[in-house]
């Protein structure tokens, strides 16, 4: 495989970051840690007050800093740039590692992570998923998912009693409910310009049929037989009205907005729905005429975006040790069990033994942790390289893949001319790069 470097600027700052002169905002008595927030303020509340009590109970003082995730990223990325005030524990996860290749604030955790599984065994995709070239740079926290969720009463008047298993079958059963007449689309799959959502979906049918963006020496062979036949089957949806006219417009929002209002059958998003119809009575019919389940598998396989979190220790830390024990002491069983179950099924353990606790073997979030158990995927799946990862990542957070459903079903772009155009700006990207 080629080793590449990072030739020409542009591409974002964080990748231009002068790393090797970042300084803490700790001293050598001190640790500073900034969380990501999560949806639930009382899961924000119990992670601080976990932190308070490891001060109190250690004697090192923590700054603790909960922020955004809008912002977060953006403030990371200052404070890595100016070369001063990193905290020493980070949340983190594998795109965002990579995101700073050819450079890397992160520190390699891997003894630690080996250590924490040792004594408590993560699940085996959350444990491979998270490495990069072998190596850990966070200890693996928690993990969202992608579920589907099914208006079931929607089913049944069409005379259907059973889930769809398989992509294949989904289609059909999208078609069978459909009612564009009155208002009721069987898929609610957006291809709006910055549909995250739409666009990880695509993706992740593309390898479930056994097609890829990337083969694992990185070269990109998303012009294949899977992907055209896709985008084909995109393309007949939507002119048939089995996906609502609004999908091209939609953000990441768009499909949870189409379902909570009754326009959509079928979805695919994370827990945060389910959540959100759960705690608001006005969807109580709603949430009882819902199932929501593990996504379909293919033809090829049943990989699954993985979407595990961490924690990690930046390079910058002037205080390792305490970092070290502070990640430990938020691992901890006894407590870390509890805290997952507060925020259930939003967020699933990443340990073995999750299994068998009662709690996540009921329901959705039975479902959510057998998300987890096969979530191998990452950006540039299959491909192995730091710097091919790091161009898949890059690449995601343009949307290319709904950008091109959107060109064929709104200007009627051909699926041979969108192919073209997502692979030229992932040559282009690529050309940022060159070999060393």
């Amino acid at each position: 495989m080629k080793t590449m470097k990072f030739a020409a600027a542009g591409l974002a700052a964080a990748m231009l970051l002068p790393l090797g002169a970042c300084g803490s905002a700790s001293d050598a008595n001190t640790l500073t840690i900034w969380v990501e927030k999560v949806f639930s303020e009382k899961s924000n509340e119990e992670m601080k007050q976990r932190i308070e009590i490891f001060s109190k109970e250690t004697g090192i003082k923590v700054n603790y800093e909960f922020i955004s995730a809008t912002d977060y990223m953006t403030k990371l990325n200052a404070t890595i740039e100016a070369g001063r005030g990193i905290p020493d524990i980070t949340t983190s996860a594998v795109s965002k590692v990579v995101n700073y290749y050819p450079g890397n604030p992160y520190m390699d955790m891997t003894d630690i992570v080996e250590r924490i599984n040792k004594d408590r065994p993560y699940l085996k995709s959350v444990y491979e998923g998270s490495k990069i070239d072998g190596k850990l740079y966070f200890a693996p926290f928690r993990s969202s998912s992608t579920m589907m969720f099914i208006r079931m009463d929607k089913l049944y008047e069409a005379g259907i009693y059973e889930v769809p298993t398989t992509w294949d079958e989904l289609f059909e059963v999208a078609e069978k409910i459909s009612d564009p007449a009155q208002g009721f689309y069987g898929l609610g799959w957006g291809c709006g310009s910055t549909d995250e959502d739409g666009d990880n979906i695509f993706r992740n049918i593309m390898w479930n049929q056994g097609g890829y963006m990337f083969d694992k020496d990185g070269n990109v062979t998303i012009d294949n037989k899977v992907s055209r036949k896709l985008m084909q089957q995109y393309k007949t949806m939507y002119q048939n009205k089995v996906i609502p006219p609004s999908a091209s417009t939609w953000d990441s929002g768009g499909n949870n907005t189409s379902y909570l209002m009754g326009e959509s059958g079928i979805i695919f998003n994370a827990p945060t729905l389910y959540y959100s119809m759960a705690s608001d009575p006005s969807y109580e019919t709603l949430l009882g005429n819902t199932a929501v389940v593990n996504l379909p598998k293919g033809e090829d396989n049943d990989v699954k975006m993985s979407f595990v979190t961490g924690l990690s220790i930046m390079k910058a830390s002037k205080n390792v040790d305490a970092a070290t024990k502070l990640v430990e002491y938020l691992l901890d069983k006894d407590w870390y069990d509890g805290f997952l179950e507060e925020t259930a099924p939003v967020f699933a353990p990443v340990f073995q033994d999750s299994e068998q606790v009662d709690v996540w073997q009921k329901d959705v979030n039975a479902e959510v942790l057998n998300y987890v158990k096969t979530s191998e995927g990452y950006y540039g799946y299959p491909a192995r390289s730091t710097a091919d990862r790091a161009v898949a990542a890059k690449n995601m957070f343009t949307y290319p893949e709904a950008k091109m459903l959107n060109q064929i079903v709104t200007v009627n772009t051909s699926i041979d001319d969108a192919l073209k155009d997502n692979i030229r700006k992932i040559d282009e990207l690529k050309s940022l790069f060159t070999e060393q």
